[in-house]
């Protein structure tokens, strides 16, 4: 992430680790311990953040991306390609079995339009902001007591 979109962190928030805020967006890694964590890219556009995960060789049926409340949780599991029961490796660096990515997010997206899609062995998850509301007049009604 460039450093122009990262915002100051505020004092105590410095102690997150895996902690990346964007713009009013703040989005905290609270992936448990798995087989393996996929690496991630997190960026902001004017219409929202978007989250991209390395996962080649996973099937869109192998993963699963679950939003609970303010928190986004992918998991899903990379099987290891059939080498026969005579192979014997020279060289093994590829990453099998269970993967989980979990983010707290915080801030002004909707995660209940949020969008998921599987595209060359990268998911790409798409938060979209919620509409600016600061600077805008509303009128208050006001009521006569009886």
């Amino acid at each position: 992430m460039s450093r122009s979109m990262k915002r100051k962190l505020a004092p105590g928030e410095e102690a997150l680790q895996g902690a990346y805020a964007i713009g009013r967006v703040m989005l905290v890694d609270i992936s448990g311990e798995a087989a393996y964590k996929p690496p991630a890219d997190i960026h902001e556009t004017p219409e929202g953040v978007v989250i991209r995960l390395e996962i080649p060789g996973v099937a869109k049926d192998e993963v699963d991306v679950r939003v609970k409340g303010s928190r986004i949780e992918i998991v899903g599991d990379k099987q290891p390609d059939p080498a026969g029961d005579a192979a014997s490796y020279l060289c093994l660096e590829r990453a099998f079995g269970k993967f989980h990515r979990a983010f707290d997010v915080s801030g002004s997206v909707n995660l209940s339009r949020m969008t998921a899609v599987l595209k060359g062995g990268v998911l790409i998850l798409f938060l979209p902001k919620v509409p600016e509301r600061r600077g805008l007049e509303q009128r208050i009604p006001i009521h006569e007591e009886e």
